[in-house]
């Protein structure tokens, strides 16, 4: 059985870059309500350890390398952030696809990074659906922790 804590990191990672990538090259803050979804602090003024895990997997992508940003919001998200030349380049890289449904998922509706190889796509349209970061939206929008996972795992291992 997977550690929650870890499948979450690799969650707000994916979400993370997603934001990053998105707004690029503009510098915005992040909260982190975005990563790890609205959390009420408890009667203490503390929150949960999933909304703390996606104040620090904000910090982490940082110390890695590759995020950057001014100044944390408390530690509710960071101001003025953007990818760094490292993380643009991991997002914007062709990849065959990172992860493969299991033979059995095949014929279901599944959202997660299906090249249509059986069209007549020009090759711009495949080489965008090989980007790296379409194969994250594409993990991030189907809801499969186990893709989510494996891509971010890919981006954090290979070095642009």
């Amino acid at each position: 059985m997977a550690d929650i804590n870890i499948e979450n990191f690799y969650r707000h990672i994916a979400t993370i870059f997603n934001i990053l990538y998105r707004n690029f090259p503009t510098k915005v803050a992040i909260y982190v309500d975005e990563v790890a979804g609205i959390d009420e602090p408890d009667e203490y003024g503390l929150h949960s350890p999933n909304y703390t895990a996606g104040f620090f997997a904000l910090l982490w992508l940082a110390d890695e390398g590759y995020i950057r940003y001014s100044d944390a919001i408390r530690q509710d998200g960071i101001d003025q952030a953007t990818l760094s030349h490292k993380g643009f380049l991991r997002l914007t890289q062709i990849s065959e696809p990172i992860y493969h449904p299991p033979e059995s998922d095949s014929s279901s509706d599944s959202n997660v990074v299906k090249l249509k190889e059986n069209e007549n796509l020009s090759p711009s349209l495949v080489e965008d659906q090989k980007l790296i970061i379409n194969q994250l939206r594409h993990a991030l929008h189907s809801g499969s922790s186990i893709a989510t996972t494996k891509i971010v795992q890919y981006i954090l291992r290979h070095t642009a």
